[in-house]
């Protein structure tokens, strides 16, 4: 854990303390950090999955699925 002195803004901490149900300052900062690295990793992740996508022939897989479905129903 790291000692850290910053400024934070007052109403905000505060609203966010309430909001998040958080009884400390610490507690409530925590909080805001592990949400923002999770939104962080689930854009990260949106944006890697869109990449991939942009290659990907939607039509001919639904193609092969259809003709394995019909194969397996045989």
């Amino acid at each position: 854990m790291s000692l850290t002195h910053i400024d934070i803004d007052d109403e905000a901490l505060e609203t966010a303390k309430q909001l998040g149900g958080h009884r400390t300052k610490t507690a409530a900062v925590a909080a805001a950090l592990e949400e923002y690295n999770a939104r962080r990793r689930r854009e990260d992740a949106a944006r890697k999955y869109f990449e991939l996508a942009q290659d990907w022939d939607f039509e001919a897989a639904q193609a092969v699925h259809r003709a394995e479905k019909e194969a397996s129903r045989q």
